[in-house]
């Protein structure tokens, strides 16, 4: 399953490690610098990035984005995702007045990752690469899948053996080949597979590689657009392998290095109590992640108990005062309840950053008044299991006690 990478000799484009400051070639395969810290996509500093006119989101930001030539045609239809008021309901559940959601989950794979999914995917069109690998607890690797049979790649998806089969079976159907593979612990089964890319010749993509992260820089040159031109003062995120916030804050800092804005919204880290490496760390002033083993939390979409590259997330929440928050199974269950109540469907992960909010309004280190955005990442539809924690009003009937119950129904 080898195949080469093509590079160009007057590339001056590069990666850099993001503590450090060491610089990699762009088509480096390995997704994380030799020393394990996270790579960055850093491009040519002669001119400043401008956005221009286009009909779709990255035709307007091309400036901001190391791809030459972009291959539209792989793209189903990412993006355009609705920035929404919470309503009255949300807003009283959280303690916040100006309370934003952006639905994610209306994305082509019902999640986040088709952002970086796009970017990914046009890596591999520019780099000649005919196969496409990923690690995933779901969400990524169906997007991954979707991508590559629009794009004419072969997909192979690596997933933990807890794995939902309803995020399984996407995949499948798209034409992925599936490697269910047992292990105690997913951070240690991420590793060792990355570990094998360069060994293997084959680029295989993660949720913190600096690829993936320019397709959520587009999150963010969205939410400006939709925000007329400003910023929130709070995103609050779920965290896992820490790309997702990396992109985000990455898309504000070059609009506010190029001008666009005057002050960068401060990311709020969420992770699940049950497994939370980052937010511990952040929270006990440590410098390290603090890795967590035999993770077990209905939020199986956050999982990753020891991510590489989570000392860059925690060096940025200290240089910029970004509050950390991780929440407990039932608080994750609530809120997941407050934001169906609402009309959002979301996975358990996706609700992680309703619950820290709540505790954070509380706390006070959230004001009422701030203007906030929940990244809602993740369509309910992923997780069925998590119904067995809910009590649902569903009544059995047949024709003959039918009235009775309908009236049963409305008392």
């Amino acid at each position: 399953m080898q195949h080469t990478t093509r590079q160009q000799d007057d590339d001056n484009r590069q990666l850099i490690s993001t503590l450090s400051g060491k610089v990699y070639p762009f088509g480096r395969t390995e997704e994380f610098a030799d020393n394990g810290e996270s790579l960055e996509v850093v491009g040519p500093n002669d001119q400043q990035p401008v956005i221009r006119q286009g009909r779709h989101i990255w035709e307007r930001f091309a400036g901001f984005l190391p791809f030459r030539q972009p291959d539209l045609s792989v793209s189903p239809g990412e993006g355009n995702t609705p920035l929404v008021g919470s309503g009255a309901f949300l807003s009283e559940f959280s303690g916040s007045k100006d309370l934003w959601l952006k639905n994610e989950t209306m994305n082509p794979t019902w999640s986040f990752k088709d952002r970086g999914t796009l970017t990914t995917t046009w890596m591999a069109r520019e780099m000649g690469e005919k196969v496409t690998a990923t690690i995933s607890t779901g969400n990524m690797g169906h997007s991954v899948a979707a991508y590559a049979a629009r794009a004419g790649l072969q997909a192979l998806v690596f997933v933990p053996d807890f794995t939902p089969r309803e995020k399984i079976m996407p995949m499948a159907l798209h034409g992925a080949r599936i490697i269910r593979v047992e292990s105690p612990d997913y951070a240690a089964m991420k590793k060792k597979i990355l570990e094998m890319a360069g060994h293997l010749g084959l680029r295989i993509v993660s949720g913190n590689g600096p690829l993936r992260v320019e397709g959520y820089k587009l999150t963010a040159f969205e939410m400006y657009e939709q925000m007329e031109g400003e910023g929130p003062d709070y995103i609050v995120v779920p965290v896992s392998a820490c790309g997702h916030i990396r992109g985000l804050f990455k898309g504000y800092r070059e609009l506010y290095q190029a001008g666009y804005i005057s002050a960068l919204p401060r990311m709020v880290v969420v992770q699940a109590a049950n497994n939370a490496p980052v937010a511990t760390a952040i929270r006990e002033g440590r410098k390290q992640v603090v890795p967590f083993t035999d993770v077990n939390t209905i939020a199986e979409a956050i999982t990753t108990g020891n991510p590489m590259g989570g000392e860059e997330i925690i060096d940025k929440a200290y240089r910029h005062d970004w509050p950390a928050m991780s929440v407990t199974e039932n608080e994750i269950l609530q809120a997941q309840v407050g934001l169906a109540r609402s009309g959002f469907f979301v996975e358990p992960a996706s609700a992680t950053p309703l619950a820290a909010l709540q505790k954070l309004t509380g706390q006070g280190i959230v004001k009422s008044s701030d203007k906030v955005v929940l990244m809602l990442t993740g369509s309910g539809l992923k997780d069925f299991d998590v119904f067995r924690h809910h009590q649902v009003g569903v009544y059995d009937c047949n024709l003959h006690n039918l009235e009775e119950t309908i009236e049963q129904a409305m008392q």
